[in-house]
C-alpha cells in the first residue's frame, strides 16, 4: 500500500510527462484540422450548379419509417423519470440513414413524405419535412470536441506527473471535478471558436459545480 502513497521514481514521472505532453500536441492538432471544417461549414451557402467541396448539397430524400424508444431513470426517491426520443428513416439517393428529430416534427411526418435535405461533405445537417426544420451538426464538430477532450485529459496528466506523481492522486475520489471539468472545457473553447455564446453560459454552470466538487474533496 505504501507504493500507492509514494511518488513514482522521477525518470517515470519525466516519462509520463513527455507522454501527456505529446498528448496534448496530437489532440489540439487535429481538434485544429477539424476546426477548419467546421469554420467552413458555418460559411457554406447552397451550391449553385454543380456541387463541390465546400458547399451545401441541396438534395430530396423520402420518410420510409418511424420509430420511437423509452429511457428511464429513477431517482434516490423512488421516483422515475422517461424521455422518448423520436427518430425517422430517411432514404438519400445514395443510401438510407435514421435521423433524430423532436416530437413535433415525428408527430407530422409520415411515410412516402418528401423531406428537404441539406448535405455536407456527405453528412445530412439540416432537414425539411412537412414544415418543420431539423438541424444537425456536421461530423467534424463532434470529432473537434473529442480531440479537445483528450488535450484536457491529458492536461491533467501532465500536472500529475509534475505536482504529485502519487498513484493515489492519480485515482482520487476528487478527481472526479477534473474529469467534470472536461465538458465545460470543450464548450467554452468550442463556444469561443464557433462564436456561440450560450455554449459559454452553460460552460460556466457546468465548470461551477466540477470546481465546487473539487475544492469540497480537498478540504475533506
Amino acid at each position: 500500500m505504501t507504493f500507492w502513497r509514494e511518488p513514482l521514481w522521477l525518470w517515470l514521472r519525466v516519462l509520463v510527462l513527455l507522454v501527456a505532453v505529446s498528448g496534448i500536441g496530437l489532440c489540439v492538432r487535429w481538434a485544429a484540422g477539424q476546426y477548419g471544417d467546421v469554420s467552413a461549414f458555418r460559411h457554406a451557402a447552397v451550391c449553385q450548379g454543380a456541387a463541390h467541396h465546400d458547399c451545401l448539397e441541396s438534395t430530396t430524400g423520402a420518410i420510409v419509417d418511424r420509430r420511437t424508444s423509452e429511457s428511464c431513470t429513477t431517482d434516490s426517491n423512488g421516483l422515475q423519470s422517461c424521455t422518448t426520443d423520436y427518430e425517422l428513416r430517411v432514404r438519400r439517393p445514395d443510401h438510407t440513414q435514421w435521423l433524430g428529430v423532436e416530437g413535433g416534427t415525428y408527430a407530422g411526418a409520415h411515410r412516402g413524405d418528401l423531406a428537404d435535405l441539406r448535405i455536407w461533405h456527405g453528412a445530412v445537417v439540416r432537414m425539411t419535412v412537412d414544415g418543420h426544420t431539423e438541424s444537425y451538426s456536421p461530423p467534424s464538430s463532434d470529432s473537434m470536441a473529442w480531440r479537445l477532450s483528450g488535450a484536457w485529459l491529458f492536461l491533467g496528466l501532465a500536472l500529475w506527473a509534475v505536482v504529485s506523481g502519487r498513484p493515489a492522486g492519480l485515482i482520487a475520489f476528487g478527481n472526479f471535478g477534473w474529469l467534470w471539468l472536461t465538458i465545460p472545457f470543450t464548450m467554452v473553447v468550442h463556444g469561443i471558436l464557433l462564436g456561440d455564446p450560450s455554449e459559454l453560459v452553460w460552460a460556466g454552470l457546468l465548470g461551477s459545480f466540477g470546481v465546487g466538487w473539487m475544492v469540497i474533496c480537498h478540504r475533506m
